[in-house]
């Protein structure tokens, strides 16, 4: 009976009800007592905010994990966040599917919209593949960490130690099962630093990239041919392209700006040496984007930094991973819709390729969308907490883009501003497939009626 009632929901009402089911069984499993230690001081209401951060992959926390779970409570802390990172209705239908069994048209259609899949065809292999690659980027990211947590912590807690940290890493969840201040005792740590940003890039960039780059790849090893890398990059779909270069665009110029702003900032990077500036630099940036480690405490580093870094968390990842935000491919589309305008060209072009309108109007609609719902939160937390603006912006955005980073205030505040960052977390992590599936699935009913033309004027 309930499960006949799911099929008849909406594609983006089945999406958001998966999420949510995930976020009470999480929140649930949490607060059982074989879950939290007997020192914690989690209430329901704890581990509920924690479950929604898990499974929307954000980082933000009211008790940090170490202090507050058992290892079975980790272990459930693992599972909410590669559910979250994947998507429950992902690992269903790859499951029925290996097992020979069908889905309905319907779900198929939703699990493709929450993969931000254009196509159906061979879909089947393309969720196994989805699932493999996923198991075999965190089972090499975990070997890596444990060359230096094995040493440090013993076989057992280093190999788990390893485990959290790659799935979070690559889950873009952002969360540590170390203590309060995430990894800053690894500030220096070239190992650390780079496996994780790594893991953050990969499952942050989108699968359709990383399977388009794979096939690229293997086509020419296959075909044996010896083409340069220029050569090599035009293969690539122009959606891939365009992902690749704005998030090295991103990355470079946040790493620069990021160094340039704190290099004399004692608080921050400025006792570093010129090597662990850029180490430290690059790694803020890339999990800014939309991870949530920290090596730094961000509540040292310098408003213009916070601000910069507001901006760097509101685009976010790529479309069709675990990455929050607008995504970087929305952002460029509105780069490239300005560009045109100032120039006063008619049509948006990509790699020798048309963009159509109606993605360009989708990518404003997002951007807009994104922006109303982050007043939204920052009007709550103005009007509830006696906390400087730009901190309760840094909050508010952290949330909304799922990246999980904070100037240690979320522990401060109120339930009623904790409430608000849930709220932000849930409609990140499922609010641009719910606005694009309500513009291109919506059902018109009768005719578009077209009136006689007039001006507004505007700017």
């Amino acid at each position: 009976m309930l499960l006949n009632k799911f099929r008849r929901l909406s594609i983006s009402t089945k999406i958001a009800f998966s999420f949510a089911f995930v976020i009470f069984i999480g929140s649930l499993l949490l607060s059982l007592p074989i879950s939290t230690l007997a020192t914690s001081q989690m209430t329901y209401f704890d581990n509920l905010f924690t479950a929604v951060s898990m499974a929307c992959v954000t980082g933000l926390f009211t008790f940090p994990v170490a202090e507050s779970y058992t290892v079975f409570g980790q272990v459930i802390c693992i599972v909410l966040m590669q559910t979250g990172g994947l998507g429950l209705m992902t690992i269903i239908a790859t499951i029925v599917m290996r097992l020979g069994k069908k889905i309905s048209y319907t779900d198929t259609m939703a699990v493709k919209e929450a993969l931000n899949r254009d196509q159906l065809d061979d879909f089947k292999t393309y969720l196994w593949s989805i699932i493999k690659y996923t198991f075999l980027i965190e089972g090499a990211g975990m070997l890596l960490l444990a060359i230096r947590f094995v040493p440090k912590l013993g076989w057992g807690k280093g190999l788990f130690t390893s485990l959290f940290l790659a799935v979070s890493g690559f889950c873009n969840a952002g969360f540590d099962n170390m203590g309060a201040i995430s990894l800053q005792h690894y500030v220096h740590d070239p190992l650390v630093n780079l496996v994780l940003a790594s893991l953050i890039i990969l499952g942050g960039i989108g699968f359709s990239v990383w399977f388009d780059v794979t096939h690229n790849v293997h086509s020419i090893i296959k075909n044996k041919k010896r083409l340069g890398l220029k050569k090599t990059y035009r293969f690539l779909k122009p959606h891939t392209r365009l992902a690749i270069n704005m998030s090295l665009i991103l990355i470079l110029v946040g790493t620069m700006m990021f160094m340039v702003v704190e290099w004399n900032n004692p608080n921050s990077i400025g006792t570093f040496t010129v090597g662990q500036k850029v180490l430290a630099s690059f790694f803020q940036t890339v999990t800014m984007r939309t991870a949530g480690f920290a090596t730094i405490d961000y509540a040292g580093i310098l408003p213009f930094s916070l601000l910069f870094f507001i901006f760097t968390m509101f685009i976010g990842g790529s479309p069709g991973g675990a990455a929050g935000g607008i995504k970087t491919t929305t952002f460029a589309l509105v780069l490239l819709l300005i560009h045109n305008e100032i120039k006063g060209q008619r049509y948006i072009n990509y790699a020798r390729h048309t963009i159509p309108i109606e993605t360009i109007r989708r990518a404003i609609v997002v951007v807009a969308s994104f922006f109303m719902c982050l007043m939204v939160g920052v009007s709550v937390l103005l009007i509830v907490e006696d906390q400087p603006f730009l901190n309760l912006l840094f909050e508010a955005v952290s949330a909304l883009a799922t990246v999980g980073v904070s100037v240690n205030l979320t522990p401060e505040l109120s339930r009623i501003s904790q409430t608000a960052l849930m709220l932000l977390m849930f409609i990140g992590r499922i609010g641009p497939i719910t606005i694009f599936l309500s513009l291109i699935r919506r059902k018109r009913k009768g005719k578009e009626r077209i009136y006689a033309k007039t001006n507004i004027l505007i700017g």
